[in-house]
C-alpha cells in the first residue's frame, strides 16, 4: 500500500463519509496535515463532532469551498447523497470511507439512479468473478446483493496494528500472499463486466500515531465519467481494496 506523505494533503479536500471511531481518527490526522476536512454524518452528535470547527445542518455542497486548511466542517446529512451532489460539482481530492458497508458501491448506485437508470445486483456475473478469486481469500459472498468481501486475514481474527501491509507475507498470520488484493480483484473482474474499477486504498500515518485509509476522488470521478459513455444495458464492477483487504459490488444497469 502506498503511504502518502503529509505534504500530499496540504490544502487538499478530504471527504470523510461517517463520523464514528474511524471517521474521528481521520479528522484528527487530516487536520494535522493541514487538509480541508469535510465530514458527513446524519448525527449531529457523532463521535467526530468533538473535533469539528463548524457544523452545517443542511445538504449545501457549495459550502465545502468555505472550509479552510487545517479545519473540519461537519455536514449533518446522508453521506451518499451529499457526496453524489458534491461530485456533480467537483471531486474531493481524497475520500475516506468510514461508514458501514461499501461506500463506493453505494455512491455509484446512487449516481446512476440520479441519471435515471435502474441499478440492481447481478448474481450471474458474480459466479464468474468468484472463479478467479482464491477460495481462501473470500470472507463473505452475498449472491443476492452482488457483494464479495475478501481478505488475507481469516474471519473472526484481527490484523496486527500498525501494519505496513508487506507484499509477500502477512505479518499477522505468517501466510504467503498471492499479490496485492486490488490486483487480484482487478484480474477477477477483467472481461467479466462491461466496465470495472478497483479503487486502490492508500494510507496516511498520523504524526502522533494511528492511520487512515483513503482513495483518490479523481479515480472514482473518472469511473463515473466513463459510465456516461456506455449504452444500456450494461454490467459494472466497482471495488475498494488495499494490499490485504477488498470489497466488491457487481451491478446490472438498465433503463428505467
Amino acid at each position: 500500500m502506498l503511504k502518502l506523505k503529509p505534504e500530499n494533503f496540504q490544502n487538499k479536500v478530504v471527504l470523510i463519509a461517517g463520523g464514528g471511531y474511524f471517521g474521528s481518527q481521520a479528522v484528527i490526522i487530516s487536520k494535522d496535515v493541514n487538509a480541508k476536512v469535510v465530514v458527513i454524518d446524519n448525527k449531529i452528535d457523532c463521535e467526530a463532532s468533538v473535533f469539528i470547527d463548524e457544523i452545517i445542518r443542511e445538504t449545501n455542497v457549495q459550502k465545502t469551498s468555505d472550509v479552510k486548511a487545517g479545519a473540519a466542517a461537519l455536514f449533518v446529512c446522508d453521506a451518499v447523497e451529499f457526496t453524489v451532489r458534491l461530485m456533480m460539482m467537483a471531486s474531493p481530492d481524497y475520500i475516506v470511507p468510514a461508514m458501514q458497508g461499501h461506500f463506493a458501491g453505494k455512491l455509484v448506485k446512487k449516481w446512476l439512479e440520479c441519471e435515471g437508470l435502474e441499478v440492481r445486483s447481478t448474481s450471474n456475473v458474480l459466479e464468474n468473478v468468484l472463479k478467479d478469486i482464491p477460495q481462501s481469500l473470500i470472507l463473505h459472498c452475498d449472491k443476492e446483493m452482488g457483494v464479495i468481501i475478501t481478505s488475507y486475514m481469516s474471519k473472526g481474527n484481527l490484523c496486527e496494528v500498525p501494519c505496513d501491509q508487506p507484499i509477500d507475507i502477512c505479518p499477522s498470520t505468517g501466510i504467503a500472499k498471492m499479490g496485492p488484493m486490488h490486483h487480484i480483484l482487478a484480474y477477477a473482474t477483467h472481461d467479466k463486466v462491461t466496465l470495472s474499477k478497483i479503487l486502490v486504498g492508500h494510507t496516511l500515518w498520523g504524526r502522533k500515531g494511528g492511520e487512515v485509509g483513503y482513495f483518490q476522488g479523481s479515480a472514482l470521478m473518472s469511473f463515473l465519467s466513463d459510465t456516461k459513455q456506455l449504452k444500456t444495458p450494461y454490467s459494472l464492477a466497482v471495488g475498494t481494496a488495499c494490499d490485504c483487504h477488498g470489497i466488491l459490488n457487481l451491478f446490472y444497469v438498465s433503463p428505467c
